[in-house]
This record gives C-alpha cells, structure tokens and sequence, in this order.
C-alpha cells in the first residue's frame, strides 16, 4: 500500500472550491436528532439481511461507536461494547437507552493499555469493530508517546492479541483517519491542494511532528503487520475525514464538538486561517463499519468525506442555513505567519499550523462508494441537524431559535404521524 499513485497527486496553485450547497434550514428535510441514529441513514440491505450474530464495539461511549452499537443493534446483533467505566451511568446510558439495548447489548470494561482486558468482550464474537483510539491534535511532544502513541499502537495490539485467542472471528474492521493519508509525498508536504486515495500513507508525522497523525498512521500500520502474519481472519480499515453530525454518545469532549463550538461561539469570525476541512457524517461513518464488517466485497482500506470543503466556509454555510441570524462568515483570512505566531496563545501546536494552514485535500471516495454502496448525508444536512442537537442539549446557543422552534416541531410531528402508523 505505497503512496503516489495517479489519484494522489498535487497542485501547487490552489484551486477553486465550490462552498458548500446549503438553502435556509428550514427547507431541508425534517431534523433527525442523536435520539433517532438511523432517521437520516436507514440500514442498508446488506446491513439488514446479514444473519443475526455476536459483534464487539471496543470505545463504546466515543463519538463514532455510539452510531454504530445502534445500528448493529437495529440489525438484531448481540453487542458487547468495551468500555472504560461500565459502573458510568452517565457515560452508558445513551446506550443502554437504544432500541434494542436491554436485550441484547452487554457492557465490558477494557482499557487501551491493558493485556487481556479485551478478551472477554472479544470472546465468541464473529466480528470486532476497534473504534477506542485517543483524539486529541493538542497534545506536546513530551507528551506524545504516552497519551497519543502507545493507547493507539498498544490498543491495536491488545485488542487483536484477543481476537487471536477467540477463534470465531472473522473479520476485524479499524477506525484508522486521513491523519493516516494526507502529507504523503515530499511535494504534499508542502501548501498546495493534494489529491488522495486510499493508496497514500503519512510519511511525515512523527512522535514531535503532528503526533496524532502519527498514533493513527502508526497503528493503522501494526494492525495491518499483525493481520498479514495469519490467514483466519480479515482486516478491513475505515480513513475517515473530521467527523460530524449529532452524537449518541453524552460526552462533549471530542475535538469534532469542540470546533462546532468554537465556530458557534463566533471564534473563526472576523477572520479564518485558509485551510481545507475534509468532514463527513458520523452517520454515515458508523455506516461505513457495519458494511464494511459483513459486506462480502469489502477490502483494504476506505476514505470517508462528504465534502473537500475549506475551513472558513463552515460558518459561511451556517449562515446560509439560519439566514439573519447570529452567526456571520468570516471578512478576510489570516495570513499563515500570524497564525503560526500566535498559535500557542490559542493552545494550538506549530507543527499542526505547518502542516495544515495553506493546505487543502481532495479526497477520492470511489472506492467506498462503489464497492460498500455508501452514499453520503448532504453537508447542510450534517450541520443542521449537529447544530440543532447541541443547541437543544445546551451546548450552544442556537444561531436563530425561531428556527429552531420550527425545525424541531416539524420534527415531533412528523415523529408522532409515524407512530400513529
């Protein structure tokens, strides 16, 4: 799986995006909020025939894993989710509240560095879909090796140590990221728009430069060594691009959130860094697993993105779905020096300002549409439905709340006019 295949080549002059199609929210199709998983993406047919069977989900509680318990558990999966805390009940109540849960889903502890702690969960499975791996683009390089590196390295490590003692598993599917894509050329480590596909590897990250790159391209990597050293059981790896959309999970510290909130917050206004922002619904990421763990042409790895889009047309498309209200897109850019100047005021790593400022990538998706037949959420979909989410859970103050009133009473009633049904 070497770099620099025709797809992934690169531009040295930038070239033009297209903003992101949205139209005012309450034009869109009804809001489908985290309580509702698979509103927005029904199961798929090969998700829906698979024969009913035992699957563990390792990082139950993160951000991606909650989406996917759900629609293992709408297939009529047993579930043994691995989390770090099931004593948690504020941690594991969105899932024990799922549709399906009180039957058929059981809660494991394990931890990421532990030998052995996945066993149990990993036991009689037919399938393990290894999702827990740290997120966190902030973390210094003193600090790296141990909060970064060693939970994901060790982690893949661990949690395939069981599926090698359990015997029913087949298939193992990885949540790796484009962290473990992107900058895989001299010439793509340089600003410019970069086209990738799944053939492209990082090598630039290290343990100093752009460490989180690097946990997911390392482990990534051992998952793929420690697959080709026996022949029972597949391995099948999901590259997602910044994941968004309405989580299941309780929890508000994920770096997907953080940026929502930030935005909303008005932070990327008057001015923004230009840089590319590649996202995509973590509906349809949780959906991307579950085919991909019984999909009988799934192989290899996967890039997930909805959109090649820029970060400074996030809350420009905001704007364009709540029209009048408080939020506004941003009036210049920020030159890449005075970003990289002030980072560290804004807890923001140089090496990540290096790396990322001027830079944008243009992600090849065909692989997982044409052979899993994923079709991605609409981008103004993704952020209507996140923003109204958080704003109803409190985590933001909405842009137009008259809006909000009429999304969310559109959404009651076309909920109880399903019910009566």
């Amino acid at each position: 799986m070497g770099a620099g295949s025709a797809a992934a080549q690169s531009a040295a002059v930038p070239e033009p995006f297209a903003p992101l199609p949205t139209q005012p929210a309450e034009t869109l199709p009804r809001f489908s909020p985290a309580s509702e998983p698979l509103a927005r993406v029904p199961l798929y047919p090969e998700e829906a025939s698979a024969a009913a069977t035992r699957v563990a989900v390792t990082g139950a509680t993160g951000y991606v894993a909650g989406n996917v318990v759900a629609r293992l558990l709408a297939a009529g999966h047993i579930v043994h989710a691995t989390v770090r805390d099931p004593s948690n009940e504020a941690a594991a109540s969105p899932l024990k509240s799922l549709p399906g849960a009180a039957e058929r889903l059981k809660l494991f502890k394990a931890d990421l560095l532990a030998e052995g702690s996945f066993d149990a969960a990993v036991s009689g499975c037919e399938y393990v879909l290894h999702t827990a791996s740290p997120f966190n683009i902030k973390v210094p390089p003193s600090q790296s090796r141990a909060l970064l590196i060693d939970p994901a390295v060790k982690g893949v490590e661990n949690v395939l140590a069981a599926v090698e003692r359990s015997p029913s598993v087949k298939r193992v599917v990885l949540t790796s990221s484009i962290a473990a894509v992107v900058l895989s050329t001299p010439e793509q480590s340089r600003p410019g728009t970069h086209h990738y596909d799944e053939s492209s590897w990082n090598t630039v990250a290290s343990e100093s430069i752009i460490p989180y790159a690097c946990s997911k391209t390392l482990a990534e990597k051992r998952a793929w060594e420690l697959c080709e050293l026996q022949s029972r059981w597949s391995l099948v790896t999901i590259c997602p691009g910044l994941v968004l959309g309405p989580p299941v999970s309780s929890r508000s510290d994920s770096e997907s959130i953080g940026l929502v909130i930030r935005m909303m917050r008005g932070e990327l206004w008057p001015a923004s860094p230009w840089a590319g922002l590649n996202f995509v619904d973590v509906r349809d990421v949780a959906a991307a697993h579950t085919l991909a763990m019984s999909h009988p042409k799934a192989e290899g790895r996967y890039i997930l993105s909805s959109c090649d889009a820029m970060l400074h047309d996030l809350p420009g498309a905001v704007s364009r779905l709540y029209p009048g209200g408080k939020l506004a897109p941003p009036l210049f850019f920020l030159p890449r020096w005075l970003v990289w100047l002030v980072a560290p005021l804004a807890g923001l790593p140089r090496d990540v300002v290096q790396f990322s400022i001027g830079f944008r990538a243009v992600m090849d998706t065909s692989k997982v549409q044409n052979q899993l037949g994923l079709r991605f959420v609409a981008p103004a979909l993704t952020l209507r439905d996140m923003i109204e989410d958080l704003a109803a859970r409190g985590l933001i103050a909405h842009p137009k709340p008259a809006v909000a009133a009429h999304v969310l009473a559109a959404a009651k009633q076309q909920q109880e006019e399903q019910q009566r049904q």
